[in-house]
């Protein structure tokens, strides 16, 4: 039987109905899904990213009812390949996450955690799906650790970081000389200026500059007082970090 080479710790405390497929078992996987995708879905929506709890729970449930299929094949006809819906789910999850990325007309990159979210939801869905409550729990505990914890970790180690790229607009063009001058004043190297053509019916300048900073010190690295240093110049109409 199934229940007997099941190696999961929490099916095993659960008893046997949890691991075979069974009204009580179906029912206890389409919850525990639900819940878990609804902790990381209530993440991404304080935040307001696109991605949010309903979404969340689709793309959980989804794998999850992909995975119990998968097992009623294979236990009932005894055939056919235990893991191959879930190895759909796995690259099907990709074109829901590339419609979730994009470049705004400020040369950002947008997006990119959310599909890789959806994409660690799908997966932690499969292991609920096919009775791996461990690794389900543990694997959601991670995936919303490094929703939030991780997130200000990453924030300050880009604000440390010697190279980045700012997006700046300027009132006129006859100002870039006078702000590459100051720019270059405060110690940081101007590695390369890209014109920004979205914005040329704007009436501004508007440029994508990278940077790279030569100043030493905690204080002086921090990229937020040196955008804030940009952002004082009189022709500065806006300013700000390209993550």
């Amino acid at each position: 039987m199934i229940w007997e080479i099941s190696i999961d710790p929490i099916a095993k405390w659960l008893g046997s109905w949890s691991v075979e497929i069974s009204f009580g078992s179906i029912v206890f996987r389409i919850v525990l899904a639900i819940a878990l995708s609804f902790i990381i879905g209530i993440e991404r929506s304080s935040r307001n990213h696109a991605a949010g709890v309903r979404t969340y729970i689709l793309v959980t449930l989804g794998s999850t009812i992909a995975m119990m299929t998968n097992q009623f094949i294979f236990d009932t006809f005894e055939t056919g390949d235990a893991s191959r819906l879930g190895a759909q789910v796995i690259s099907g999850i990709g074109f829901l996450g590339a419609g979730t990325i994009m470049i705004t007309s400020r040369s950002q990159i947008r997006g990119l955690t959310t599909a890789a979210g959806l994409w660690a939801s799908a997966c932690m869905g499969l292991s609920v799906g096919v009775g791996f409550y461990t690794l389900a729990i543990v694997g959601t505990a991670s995936i919303f650790l490094v929703f939030t914890i991780l997130q200000s970790l990453e924030s300050n180690l880009k604000d440390m970081s010697k190279s980045f790229t700012i997006h700046i607009e300027l009132n006129s063009t006859q100002y870039l000389k006078q702000m590459t001058n100051y720019i270059r004043s405060l110690n940081i190297v101007i590695q390369r200026i890209e014109i920004n053509t979205a914005y040329k019916e704007s009436g501004l300048a508007v440029y994508t500059i990278y940077l790279y900073n030569k100043n030493k010190g905690y204080k002086n690295m921090k990229h937020i007082a040196i955008l804030s240093a940009i952002r004082d110049l009189e022709y500065v109409n806006y300013v700000e970090e390209i993550s």
